[in-house]
């Protein structure tokens, strides 16, 4: 908690909300923001040890501290910057989901918040990530429809659960696709089938069922639970195409236009007076990776500015440097551009929630 509130207080207090404009040669360790920086890296590296140390004797310690700490690390890693230190967190946090299991009792409510935010790191870390963790391969099979309809219903991320699962079943297709391309026929059967399940989900059926959503713990204004809804039914359709492109010949030709605009239009409805707002940061990613506009790149660029003053982690910052890249390379690559390909590559790859 320490690690993750000083890396908080050091962004808070930069002495600009562009990172760019802030470089070492202008920061001196004085500097109020390098001062946290200092307190957060001698935190973590504490942090690193002690966890390192529960690990070693889950029975003393219980495996949900254990499990709360590990969420704690990759939140602190998302406030520094979203990049590299988050894998092996994130696999500790998937063997230790192998055994959670949910709340039997009002008064472990707490629990079920950090059990359903877990789910959800760990479900959109699987879609950018260059190799997944081993504990996928363990967590898959044990992970139930109901896992993430609970997730999903306990988490301050109004995305529904259809769409977290079809998420995580096309990131563990992408991960499994061979090099030789034996099976390209299952490949493109299981990737059919995910698109179609996420484009024939009803957004708004889901929109109105509110009634098992703990109070304060998720958006219930069904307006917004409906764009917001479509965000990441159709940024999952658009990650679909780019995981498994070879499901395009199957598609309508406009298919991928249509995806774009309509993400494009429902996030212009999100405003920054909307809660979700500050929730659908990875939608907003998916829409500006995916377009060539320079006007809806601009939209986009200024949008995750504006969520970054109201949310100052690391995180969005470096997932406006990587769209940069994305459209310098798109600019060198008259022949299209696979930004997924880049998302994964190590020296790029990062978490956004």
């Amino acid at each position: 908690m320490i690690t993750a509130a000083a890396l908080h207080m050091s962004n808070v207090l930069r002495p600009d909300t562009d990172r760019s404009l802030v470089t070492s040669n202008h920061a001196s360790i004085w500097d109020p923001f390098q001062r946290a920086m200092l307190d957060a890296l001698a935190a973590k590296q504490k942090a690193l040890y002690l966890l390192r140390m529960a690990f070693e004797d889950l029975d003393t310690h219980g495996r949900d501290m254990v499990l709360t700490a590990a969420m704690l690390l990759v939140t602190a890693d998302m406030i520094d910057s979203g990049k590299h230190g988050s894998k092996a967190h994130l696999d500790g946090i998937g063997w230790l989901l192998t055994y959670a299991q949910p709340a039997t009792s009002v008064g472990e409510m707490l629990k079920d918040f950090v059990i359903s935010d877990c789910y959800i790191f760990y479900v959109f870390a699987l879609t950018f990530m260059d190799q997944i963790p081993q504990s996928s391969l363990a967590l898959n099979t044990t992970i139930a429809s109901s896992a993430i309809h609970y997730a999903a219903r306990n988490s301050f991320i109004c995305c529904p659960a259809e769409i977290l699962q079809i998420l995580w079943s096309t990131a563990i297709i992408l991960q499994r696709q061979p090099a030789n391309n034996d099976d390209v026929d299952g490949t493109n059967a299981k990737g059919l089938e995910l698109f179609m399940h996420a484009m024939t989900f009803n957004v708004e059926t889901w929109s109105q069922d509110i009634q098992q959503v703990p109070l304060g713990r998720q958006v219930t204004d069904i307006s917004s639970r409906i764009h917001t809804g479509y965000t990441h039914q159709m940024a999952c359709c658009l990650y679909i195409m780019y995981a498994i492109p070879s499901i395009r010949s199957f598609l309508p030709e406009n298919t991928e236009q249509d995806l774009e605009n309509g993400l494009i239009f429902h996030l212009r409805h999100i405003t920054d007076k909307d809660p979700n707002f500050k929730t659908s940061f990875w939608p907003t990613f998916i829409a500006g990776a995916q377009t060539s506009d320079p006007g809806q790149q601009a939209w986009i660029m200024n949008r995750m500015k504006r969520q970054s003053r109201l949310f100052p982690w690391g995180f969005l910052y470096t997932a406006m440097e990587t769209l940069e890249l994305i459209w310098r390379q798109r600019t060198n690559a008259p022949d299209g551009l696979n930004w997924l390909e880049i998302l994964r590559s190590p020296e790029v790859s990062f978490m956004i929630v």
